[in-house]
């Protein structure tokens, strides 16, 4: 099958008139070239597939990074096949396609090193090269196959990332195959059809085993699909993939873009098996799906946990909210206590207790009977994920156990979230920090800002002035004249600013965002500040951002705005002015519901 599929691509002409790749890695990169721009579509009036600069960049890097396996002293041959076959066709079309295999040359060759492409057959297919077994031996190859044990996977890199990029890529070919197919029996091409008819007949999915072969290694992929399928795990040897897919999902309504970094877990884990772990996690999210009110919110409470920094969370906060109580803002996401091992049946706190909790002073015991119910049914939710031993709770506290984070972080990054862990982080620029802390919880992004200002200490309590410089004015750069702008300044208020070095304060006092918290931080130190050193826009960010939030009563926010106002140079209007130069998207929501209209 191997030898007869994709005919009438013209290579045995090519090879005749270029010698020069006749060898077995350079005549599979004929093969694979030839082939691949058969299957797209190029015009074989000429008995060869002419080259389009479209077609040529597309096969340089997405094709043959997805179907072909060359050792790295190949790799050159593949821009070099295209050349040849480019210096065929007169025209203005040669200049062109010699144009694109230049400039893509390098995307190429990343491409063809990049983890992130690799599937089974072309992992497989580098492996052996490197162990010594000819790719062009098929008995050798299938007995390098038998010699392993189990599928090993390149440092980085995932099984089901390896089993996601492989049923990618077969579902390509598979595309590229059947379309090729229809087209040439549509109409019948001068140079003949690329596949027969007994070609299509013995499957699409065999004819492309074939050329997989031919492409990495004589009898890989037959092997991978057959005698050795074990090695190359399918999809259904994930069933936390579904998990993984609600993650995602959750991540996406919270953020927007996977690109978005969660914040790291505070204890970091390295367990030894965290698929087996997610499975775990899976199978009992799947068991919760109809289990009364809050068993689908399962996969919710594991992301949120995350999200957290995997700090504990309250079930009867957490339960109040799925009531909507009107929890503060200020502690939806404050860490909670977690009390020393007791009894395992749950307890409502106590009216007092949970007005703490909740931020609401008026709850009394007849609120914490009306929340009593859901805060029972959320709490037997849990505990049917802590049977895992990857979630706790404990009292009314909550959270990931450290291999249980592990496991929601290798679920999440499975499907492309952004999980940086504490050696990440610290390894960031301050711009870079910055945009991420500004969407996580306050706690944890205090926590996180100070570990990244520890690992920049010179020696143990050296304070990095530079370090801290550079924070400070990452705060104000970040996210200005965006709606984020307020959420990225909102760091001031977590950074220990009283830990700051004089000098990077002195420097911070001509930020136009930061310049008077680093004013008042040096006043609280008994420093002399020129006041006519802190830009006006500083000033009227600091009373905008210090005005009650957005759930606070409308008249204790009037009443403070009518005091600064009565301070600020120019009254009311002035103040406004400058508030709304400064950040326009914050002064309009804060001072909208009183009626007060930027200009």
């Amino acid at each position: 099958m191997a030898e007869i599929v994709l005919t009438n691509t013209g290579l045995a002409a090519f090879l005749e008139a270029s010698p020069e790749f006749r060898g077995p890695g350079s005549r599979r990169a004929a093969d694979a070239v030839l082939g691949l721009l058969a299957l797209r579509g190029a015009d074989r009036a000429t008995g060869l597939p002419e080259p389009t600069p479209a077609l040529v960049r597309r096969l340089l890097v997405e094709d043959l990074p997805a179907f072909v396996c060359a050792a790295p002293e190949e790799l050159a041959a593949y821009p070099a096949v295209l050349r040849a076959l480019a210096r065929r066709f007169d025209g203005a079309g040669r200049a062109g396609v010699e144009g694109v295999i230049g400039e893509a040359a390098d995307d190429f060759e990343r491409a063809m090193g990049d983890p992130g492409n690799l599937t089974w057959p072309r992992w497989y297919a580098q492996l052996l090269r490197a162990d010594g077994t000819d790719p062009d031996d098929p008995a050798a190859v299938r007995a390098w196959l038998a010699r392993l044990d189990g599928p090993p996977v390149p440092d980085g890199v995932r099984r089901a990332d390896l089993m996601g990029r492989t049923a990618v890529a077969d579902v390509l070919l598979a595309e590229a195959l059947t379309r090729a197919y229809v087209r040439d029996a549509e109409q019948a091409p001068p140079a003949g059809p690329v596949l027969t008819d007994h070609d299509v007949a013995q499957g699409i999915g065999t004819v492309a085993a074939a050329l997989l072969d031919r492409w990495t290694a004589a009898g890989l992929a037959e092997g991978l699909t057959g005698a050795y399928a074990h090695l190359a795990p399918g999809p259904d040897a994930f069933p936390h993939l579904v998990l993984a897919d609600a993650l995602l999902d959750e991540h996406l309504d919270y953020y927007g873009d996977p690109a978005e970094p969660l914040p790291p877990p505070e204890e970091a884990a390295d367990p030894p098996d965290p698929e087996g772990d997610a499975d775990l996690l899976a199978a009992a999210v799947d068991a919760l799906a109809d289990e009364g009110t809050y068993g689908s919110e399962a996969a919710h409470l594991l992301y949120t946990l995350y999200q957290r920094g995997c700090s504990a969370e309250s079930v009867a906060r957490r339960a109040a909210e799925f009531e909507d109580w009107p929890v503060d803002p200020a502690l939806e996401d404050a860490p909670v206590r977690v009390p020393p091992p007791a009894s395992p049946a749950y307890t409502t706190p106590t009216a007092g207790e949970l007005a703490r909790l909740l931020g609401l002073p008026g709850v009394n015991d007849t609120d914490r009977a009306r929340l009593d119910g859901p805060a029972h049914e959320l709490a037997a939710v849990v505990d049917r994920l802590a049977a895992t031993a990857l979630v706790f709770r404990r009292g009314d506290a909550f959270g990931l156990t450290p291999d249980g984070a592990a496991a929601v972080r290798y679920l999440l990054a499975v499907r492309g979230v952004a999980v940086p862990d504490a050696a990440d982080t610290t390894a960031w620029d301050a711009p870079t920090l910055v945009a991420a802390a500004a969407g996580w919880p306050p706690a944890v992004a205090e926590r996180v800002l100070g570990e990244w200002l520890r690992a920049l200490e010179a020696a143990p309590g050296d304070v990095d002035e530079q370090a801290w410089a550079e924070l400070l004015g990452a705060v104000g750069r970040v996210n200005a004249g965006t709606s984020d702008a307020a959420a990225t300044r909102a760091l001031l208020g977590v950074l220990d600013l009283s830990a700051a070095p004089v000098g990077a304060l002195r420097r911070a006092l001509a930020d136009p965002v930061a310049g008077a918290r680093a004013e008042a931080a040096l006043r609280a130190r008994g420093e002399d500040v020129d006041p006519k050193a802190v830009p006006a826009s500083a000033r009227a960010l600091d009373v905008l951002d210090g005005l009650p939030g957005k759930r606070g009563p409308l008249e204790s926010r009037r009443t403070a705005f009518d005091t600064a106002a009565g301070r600020w140079p120019g009254g009311s209007a002035a103040l406004v002015a400058a508030m709304a130069a400064a950040d326009p998207h914050e002064t309009a929501r804060v001072l909208g519901p009183l009626g007060i209209a930027p200009p």
